[in-house]
């Protein structure tokens, strides 16, 4: 009896620790790391501007995503800005831990919204830019869940 409530109770920790095995595939480096957050932040600025100048804002059927899709991206542009910030000022990997989450959460949701509505080539690159930023990013953190594709 002791023994099986053992094996349980090691099985539980080694489940555990497998969550925490699966930490950052790249030894954290504080200055590359603000350097791609600030190259994000350059990024991911002016483009709620340019979904904003897209004519599905004006399309009756997608404005309530479309909407949805911009306070996305006001939120994006802000964690982005306070991740920047924060690494600047040399906060490390567990204390930029929450931001970055927020940041990739935020991301998957504005996917999975942005594959009812048609993006423009005009915001196509910036898009496929902040895209490669965030994963120049992720070997310094957690692995993040990944998405389905709804389409």
């Amino acid at each position: 009896m002791v023994r099986a409530l053992l094996a349980v109770l090691v099985l539980a920790l080694g489940v555990g620790f497998a969550h925490d095995a699966r930490a950052q595939t790249k030894k954290w480096n504080q200055q590359d790391a603000a350097k791609v957050a600030g190259e994000l932040e350059s990024a991911i600025s002016g483009l709620r501007l340019k979904v904003r100048a897209s004519p599905n804002v004006d399309n009756p059927q997608l404005r309530r995503p479309m909407f949805e899709i911009l306070d996305l991206l006001r939120q994006i542009e802000f964690n982005t800005t306070s991740l920047h910030a924060q690494l600047q000022k040399g906060a490390g990997m567990e204390e930029t831990l929450p931001t970055y989450n927020r940041l990739q959460q935020l991301r998957r949701e504005a996917e999975v919204k942005a594959q009812r509505v048609d993006v423009s080539a005009i915001t196509r690159p910036s898009l496929d830019k902040a895209r490669e930023l965030l994963a120049q990013l992720e070997p310094y953190y957690p692995e993040q869940p990944q998405i389905q594709d709804l389409r």
